[in-house]
């Protein structure tokens, strides 16, 4: 028997994938968690639209997944439209990964002794 493995929500995993604030024009501001689905969402319409790679167009690639977090998780209504969102709603997008409880942007690698 396949041991059960115990399910948490999202926000209580140390994930890599970025954590956005998302800034709109009428200057309400939130935080979305993007998922796996969201990445996926961004791959498929990436290669449907011959979008460039994330490396060239990093805030269309991290506005795009906010876009997808934000409807997944009820943020904005879900009739909103990517374009919209992106062309004319969305006037900041920021990962906040790094600033979250624990992280303090200081890389947690210990270091090696000095020598004397």
């Amino acid at each position: 028997m396949a041991a059960v493995r115990e399910l948490r929500p999202a926000n209580e995993h140390r994930l890599s994938i970025p954590r956005i604030e998302v800034t709109l024009d009428d200057g309400t501001t939130f935080e979305v968690q993007a998922l796996n689905p969201d990445l996926i969402r961004w791959d498929r319409m990436a290669a449907r639209q011959g979008w460039p790679a994330i490396t060239s167009a990093p805030y269309l690639w991290m506005t795009f997944i906010a876009w997808s977090a934000a409807k997944r998780e009820g943020a904005i209504p879900a009739e909103m439209s990517w374009e919209t969102f992106g062309d004319e709603r969305c006037i900041q997008v920021r990962n906040v990964a790094d600033e979250l409880e624990g992280t303090d942007g200081v890389d947690p690698t210990p270091r090696d002794p000095e020598p004397g």
